[in-house]
């Protein structure tokens, strides 16, 4: 799994360092990507805090790293307006040569739509296999396993029992939440985790 992560990610390492609003700075996410994980665009972060406008923001870290860069696309639909902002940020973000894209709170069909027609991989936060299930009918590549350990996100289960409830679904599955330091790293590997996401680390 991790190589297939490596693979469709393009990352060199099998991290991803979560948007984490309002964290999520041009700075780190290019250093991330930089020492070759995935640092994640979270675009109201981006733009609400730091300020920038979206496309010259991807283009000022794109300046600083020429490494693959992933965003953050919550695509939930309580509210019109919010949604099709959404959807013009991706389409940036998707001009812009962004090609790993992980979505949460909604169904991620019409995401998967757009990013597979330019050879894109979208993952998807899920904290239960149902959830897994649902994300995969909606074609994504790849889910992000947010346990119960994971800072202001709603997971419930211990990393390892998640890993064990979804490991025959035959995608990468990153493990998100409660890892900070080097042997958490390693062990979420070692469980058959496929990349580590982490967030609170690097704030």
């Amino acid at each position: 799994m991790i190589d297939q992560f490596l693979e469709q990610t393009g990352a060199q390492i099998p991290l991803i360092c979560g948007a984490m609003y309002p964290c999520s700075n041009p700075e780190l996410i290019a250093a991330v990507s930089g020492a070759g994980g995935i640092g994640v665009i979270q675009p109201i972060s981006m733009s609400y805090v730091h300020g920038h406008d979206l496309r010259e923001g991807i283009r000022m870290i794109q300046s600083m790293t020429p490494n693959p860069l992933g965003f953050n696309a919550l695509i939930e639909k309580s509210v019109s307006a919010y949604e099709e902002r959404m959807k013009m940020w991706i389409d940036i973000a998707l001009e812009e040569g962004v090609r790993f894209f992980i979505t949460a709170l909604g169904n991620p069909r019409w995401v998967v739509d757009k990013v597979h027609a330019v050879g894109g991989v979208v993952y998807h936060d899920v904290t239960e296999r149902k959830w897994a299930l649902k994300a995969l009918d909606g074609g994504v590549d790849g889910l992000i396993c947010v346990n119960g350990r994971a800072g202001g996100h709603a997971g419930t289960h211990d990393p390892r029992a998640l890993y064990e409830s979804m490991s025959d679904l035959g995608v990468p599955l990153v493990c998100a939440g409660g890892i900070g330091d080097e042997a958490g790293y390693v062990e979420a590997l070692k469980q058959g985790y496929g990349a580590v996401q982490m967030g609170t680390r690097f704030i």
